[in-house]
């Protein structure tokens, strides 16, 4: 008989420990593939610019629909975390922090990560997706 499948808090401790710096790996490899794929759908809507004023009005359209509004602060969080990440592996790489490696991440990457995106993402969602502000 096989074992149940782990819980999600159960893979999370698993990986807080001595996987960190795997995760960190992980997550800086993802967040730049998705910086990729939003550097090529800003500079193709960029590009609609030399098709004249309409079609560049019609690209802006698209923008407007509530789910890119959410798309657009998922995007707040990657560029977040991505550039707390990849400070804190510059700073590993200067050899500052070397044996902290797991409370950086933790502490930096994540903790001041969140706080920052809450401060952003919250006015984002309310002025743009509920249209409160």
């Amino acid at each position: 008989m096989r074992a149940p499948p782990p819980s999600p808090a159960a893979v999370f401790r698993k990986y807080r420990g001595q996987f960190s710096g795997m995760v960190a790996h992980v997550i800086q490899r993802v967040t730049g593939l998705l910086l990729l794929v939003y550097l090529f759908l800003h500079v193709h809507t960029i590009r609609e610019l030399s098709n004249g004023p309409a079609a560049f009005n019609q690209a802006l359209a698209m923008f407007q629909n509530p789910l890119f509004r959410l798309a657009e602060i998922a995007l707040l969080g990657t560029v977040i975390l991505h550039a707390l990440n990849g400070i804190r592996l510059t700073l590993i790489d200067l050899g500052v922090g070397h044996g902290r490696q797991r409370q950086l991440f933790w502490a930096w990457s994540i903790g001041v990560g969140a706080l920052i995106f809450l401060a952003g993402g919250i006015p984002l969602f309310l002025a743009s997706v509920l249209r409160v502000i």
